[in-house]
């Protein structure tokens, strides 16, 4: 299980579910790469910082809190 998190500088739910995992003690791989927060956004069809990857799905970041939420 794997959680990688596309993000970009000055994004608040960026730092909020970095927050959130550390506090969890749940790994993850943060990418601060704007060209590449947006073709993987573009690709999953999720318009807003931060873009998350979670076995093999992408989730916009109010619908991974209810993720974790179920799973943690």
């Amino acid at each position: 299980m794997s959680i990688i998190i596309y993000g970009k500088d000055n994004c608040d739910n960026c730092n909020r579910i970095k927050n959130i995992l550390n506090s969890k003690n749940i790994s993850f791989e943060y990418i601060n790469d704007l060209k590449t927060l947006m073709i993987t956004a573009s690709k999953a069809r999720i318009m807003s910082a931060p873009v998350i990857e979670y076995n093999n799905n992408f989730y916009s970041f109010n619908t991974f809190l209810e993720v974790i939420a179920n799973e943690y």
